[in-house]
């Protein structure tokens, strides 16, 4: 039998022993931006099916520059469908991230379940899939390491979540949340892009902390400006979501624009 295709997650690893982890989002279809954000030195890229325009062969292509490399490959899905959670994990994908988490309990319950193969879930089971090489290395073995390291993450952004927030992550099993910040919760709360906003502000602490009373559940938060993560640290948030692939390159090209501009003689 040969080695399974799906390498060590180095995320999982860092987050088991204690260490905190940085990741960032792909929306970008090139797995060579994967293999950049590794080679600078990231545990984790979240390749985005929400809102860019990547479809699962995308993601595929971003997992294998992600094994090669070394790197942590999640999913972000833009509307969570029980079959696609398995079809993802197929892949190789090590996490999948379920947005507008909480909204519907009855979806979410049955979506959770995707993500473990039976008794534990009801995946559904492929032998001769990429994850396990094809149908190349022991299933068995597979199927236990994917129960037990495939991880769900929910992404709490709306403000009737947060409002119920413990009684969500009570009634769930998860292995991660991030609260939604800048984007929907702050949108759902009336303050359009506004991430700094003190009510927004107030909504993630509150969610990171019902987040941290539930043993065993990571807590990661998305940031745009690395400078304001010292806060977040202070209240134990385990791994940081920085900005997304296009804002880097867009804010660095826009750096090097004003400099080559700022030249007296240029």
């Amino acid at each position: 039998m040969t080695k399974t295709t799906q390498t060590p997650n180095p995320l999982w690893e860092k987050l088991k022993n204690g260490e905190r982890g940085i990741g960032t989002f792909v929306f970008s279809s090139d797995p060579c931006h994967t293999e950049i954000i590794r080679h600078a030195g990231f545990d984790l890229v979240v390749i985005d099916m929400e809102h860019a325009p990547l479809e699962i062969g995308d993601v595929a292509a971003h997992v294998r520059a992600a094994n090669a490399t070394g790197i942590s490959c999640w999913a972000r899905v833009g509307h969570a469908q029980p079959q696609q959670m398995g079809r993802l994990l197929d892949q190789g994908v090590h996490g999948i991230v379920l947005p507008h988490f909480g909204l519907d309990m009855t979806r979410t319950q049955e979506v959770l379940k995707a993500f473990r193969y039976a008794p534990s879930g009801t995946r559904g089971t492929c032998t001769g899939v990429r994850s396990v090489s094809y149908g190349l290395t022991s299933f068995e073995n597979y199927a236990t390491t994917s129960n037990e390291q495939a991880m769900a993450i929910g992404l709490i952004e709306d403000a009737s979540v947060v409002n119920n927030i413990e009684s969500v992550l009570a009634n769930c099993k998860l292995d991660a949340i991030v609260p939604g910040g800048p984007g929907d919760l702050a949108t759902s709360m009336g303050f359009h892009g506004q991430g700094n906003h003190p009510e927004v502000i107030a909504a993630v602490k509150k969610i990171v902390s019902a987040g941290k009373k539930i043993p065993g559940l990571k807590i990661g938060v998305y940031l745009i400006d690395p400078k304001t993560a010292g806060m977040w640290i202070d209240l134990g948030v385990d791994f940081f979501l920085c900005s997304i692939d296009y804002r880097v390159m867009a804010n660095a090209y826009q750096s090097i624009q004003k400099e080559m501009t700022s030249i007296p003689s240029f």
